[in-house]
């Protein structure tokens, strides 16, 4: 099938396209040069943005949290249907949409990949099970490792090189995409009745810091060429006073870079650059 879209301002940041207007020929599913105009489907975008499909590296759409936001709130399914068609299924939902509306909702506003960003290895077939249940986009999902007893206990021991191992086979077993870090150190402390406020605070048994956990896990990262630097969401999130906590997050991997590319995603950082002291 070949296929012209006319007349879009089209917006291409890897070669420089910024706003013309122009003309995008496409044939067998790929941008090529040019197309026999009387032989494509044409489609007028006169007036629209024409753009690369959108990549949302960190949504929350998939796995055993999810679906347990979804059992929490039935009435969230109330009122907020994806109608069957005679091309697409039913969904319901919209804090938590079912994961037909999911697909179909993120195609409708331009996306092609969303990737889940927090996967317990434990539930990770759950995580998969739903992907595969998402239609029309390209998806992904980040396995969770700040709190993991094999890396605390490797990091611990300064053993980085058997930690790139065994992530290396948890990325694999699980199919996984990135690093994901969740409060570092903190989730751990939990278990203890505790909790880590600064990045060298000590986790309970393991005697490992935030701090070197992040930064473990970042030369692990660099290690094994993952094609995502380490996800990380800080500790102390939602707290009064935390953006100094977030502050010291992005300055504990300086000079770990390599060869210029970036080493630290930090996430929602909405909720971890708050001032003040209390609440």
């Amino acid at each position: 099938m070949t296929l012209i879209v006319k007349n879009g301002f089209v917006y291409d940041p890897a070669n420089r396209i910024d706003g013309e207007v122009m003309d995008i020929a496409v044939a067998d599913g790929k941008i090529v040069e040019s197309v026999n105009e009387g032989e494509a489907k044409v489609i007028d975008e006169k007036g629209m943005v024409v753009m690369p499909g959108g990549v949302d590296i960190h949504s929350h759409i998939a796995g055993a949290k999810v679906n347990l936001g979804r059992m929490l709130r039935p009435e969230d399914h109330l009122g907020d249907e994806e109608p069957k068609t005679s091309k697409t299924r039913c969904g319901v939902g919209n804090s938590v949409p079912s994961t037909f509306a999911t697909g179909y909702r993120y195609a409708r506003m331009g996306y092609t990949t969303v990737f889940e960003p927090a996967t317990p290895p434990i539930k990770t077939r759950h995580t998969h099970e739903e992907l595969d249940d998402t239609p029309m986009i390209d998806k992904g999902c980040y396995p969770l490792f700040g709190n993991n007893w094999f890396v605390m206990d490797y990091i611990a021991r300064d053993e980085i090189e058997r930690c790139a191992a065994y992530v290396s086979w948890m990325i694999s077993s699980l199919k996984g995409y990135a690093i994901k870090l969740v409060n570092p150190g903190g989730v751990e402390a939990w278990h203890w009745g505790r909790n880590v406020r600064d990045l060298d605070d000590t986790v309970p048994y393991f005697e490992v810091t935030p701090r070197q956990i992040i930064r473990g896990l970042c030369r692990v990262n660099s290690i094994l060429n993952l094609p995502h630097p380490i996800h990380v969401h800080p500790n102390n999130l939602g707290k009064p006073g935390n953006y100094l906590n977030t502050l010291k997050t992005m300055d504990c991997v300086r000079g770990l870079a390599d060869n210029g590319r970036p080493i630290i995603h930090l996430t929602h950082c909405q909720f971890t650059s708050y001032d003040g002291g209390d609440w």
